[in-house]
């Protein structure tokens, strides 16, 4: 008896676990689509629906919960995230539908997708886990234009020249692209400097992605500044820019001769275009205090030189016109002079024009030189330092020009001009100058040019600042050396003026 009834027990028990898995072997598979495609829309916003399926009716509820997840296209921007969201399909029912908001917009771009991921299902088998949900961009390609910011153009001399100025779109044009483009002047003057242009039209047919605006230039002969105009463009369709001008300079390129004197070149009182700002010629009986001040002292100067600075007439004064910087010895003690306008003659461009003798000797480092003026504020080299001539008393025949900066720590950027056959600075009088621009400084003995720099070269704002004077002359230092057994004294630099001119206003 007791057997028979184990053999019941353990026969319901198999036919319970076999009822069982009937009953998880007839749970309906869930699916949806693994991709789907939907148009983003311009102006009104579109939904994606996902149809969620069973393969068969189910005789209870069937609830999943399911999720966005970003792939290229971004939540909030490109669809309207959803997190943990459930959905259900009632018992008896196969389908049901699950709808996410896309983000509608004007702007070309890639298409662009994310996924719907399943995280729980009950009450059904869940086929596939996730849908690639991609978003097709539907809106019009617009290139954007790019117009250069400014561009540097040769004057000419007996050959008119032009400015032709790039313009480039980022893509081919799909439609007409339209602009117009006008001159506007600023110290280049129509007419004078160039052909002025007002509402010129430029169209870029579908497929095209260059075009080029021109405005003729005026060419001439006459030595003068850099000029600069603008380039104005405007009712641009169908693109888009982040700029609608260009700056043109127009660079000088015509030379200068200078009268030579038995005592080395001389230079005008004038040139065209460009008048006479401030100038000392030296011609008084004593130096002009409004004009000059002295730095005095010793200490090195930071270059670990040898002199002391003093105001003596012995080691500054004007003789026969001419200023007079001397380095003198006594004993084993060197005295010079260090001259500067400071605080009273203080200048922002121009051309700067220095006639000068140098001394000679080892040891011996002369120099005609700015500093910004608000060196008191900031200090060197955040001032800035524009050398017009350095000289090392030992090579007889080479001046340098240089300028001193901060980016990050002290720079410079300098060239050096040697003159040919062996002839020396301590000779003859020689011509030192700088054309100092809002772009660029350019460096020239007896107007021949050896070095330039532009402000796509250095870190140009210091030098966009009014800058003084110094002239002194220095002994020994960590650049020429120090004195010895060669070296005569006393040394002198003779300065027969000092010249500045400026664009007339």
């Amino acid at each position: 008896m007791k057997k028979q009834s184990l053999i019941v027990v353990i026969s319901l028990l198999l036919q319970s676990f076999a009822s069982c898995n009937k009953d998880s072997d007839e749970l309906p598979e869930l699916n949806f689509p693994a991709e789907i495609e939907v148009t983003e829309g311009t102006k009104v916003p579109t939904e994606v629906v996902v149809n969620v399926t069973l393969t068969s009716k189910s005789k209870k509820d069937v609830s999943l919960r399911w999720s966005t997840l970003e792939g290229t296209a971004v939540a909030g921007e490109d669809f309207i995230p959803m997190l943990d969201q459930e959905l259900v399909i009632t018992a008896g029912q196969t389908s049901a539908e699950l709808k996410i908001q896309i983000v509608s917009d004007t702007i070309y771009e890639a298409s662009e997708y994310f996924f719907v991921v399943v995280n729980k299902v009950q009450n059904a088998r869940l086929g596939i886990s996730q849908s690639k949900i991609t978003i097709l961009n539907d809106d019009a390609f617009i290139p954007n234009l790019q117009i250069p910011d400014r561009m540097f153009f040769p004057e000419g001399t007996a050959t008119a020249l032009e400015a032709s100025i790039p313009l480039r779109l980022s893509g081919p044009a799909m439609q007409p692209i339209t602009l117009r483009y006008s001159t506007f002047q600023g110290t280049a003057k129509e007419q004078e400097d160039y052909i002025p242009v007002q509402n010129q039209q430029i169209v870029f047919n579908p497929g095209e992605t260059e075009k080029f605006a021109v405005i003729q230039l005026v060419n001439d002969n006459i030595f003068e500044m850099d000029d600069q105009f603008i380039v104005r463009f405007t009712e641009i369709s169908n693109a888009v820019t982040t700029n609608n001008e260009t700056k043109i300079v127009i660079l000088n390129d015509d030379t200068y001769t200078p009268e030579i004197t038995a005592d080395g070149a001389i230079t005008p009182t004038s040139y065209p275009l460009m008048q006479l700002s401030w100038s000392d010629e030296f011609d008084g009986p004593a130096i002009n205090t409004n004009n000059w001040g002295y730095n005095t002292g010793a200490g090195g100067w930071g270059n670990n030189e040898w002199q002391t600075y003093t105001t003596s007439s012995e080691n500054s004064f004007i003789e026969d016109g001419k200023l007079n910087i001397v380095a003198t010895k006594l004993y084993n003690a060197y005295f010079s002079a260090r001259m500067l306008t400071q605080g009273k003659k203080e200048f922002k461009y121009g051309r700067i024009d220095i006639r000068a003798k140098l001394p000679y000797g080892q040891g011996i480092w002369p120099a005609l030189w700015m500093l910004g003026a608000n060196f008191g504020q900031v200090g060197w080299p955040r001032c800035g330092e524009i050398d017009i001539m350095e000289y090392l008393g030992h090579e007889q025949s080479k001046v340098h020009g240089t300028v001193h900066y901060w980016d990050n720590g002290h720079r410079y950027r300098g060239g050096s001009l040697t003159l040919p056959n062996n002839q020396s600075f301590h000779d003859r009088f020689h011509v030192f100058s700088i054309v100092w621009q809002e772009n660029a400084i350019r460096w020239y003995v007896n107007y021949q040019q050896y070095y330039e720099i532009k402000d796509t070269d250095v870190r140009y704002d210091a030098f966009r600042l009014p800058h003084f004077f110094i002239f002194n002359v220095a002994v020994g230092g960590n650049w020429p050396g120090y004195p010895n057994a060669s070296t005569v004294f006393p040394q002198r630099m003779i300065v027969d003026y000092i010249r500045v001119f400026q664009v007339e206003e």
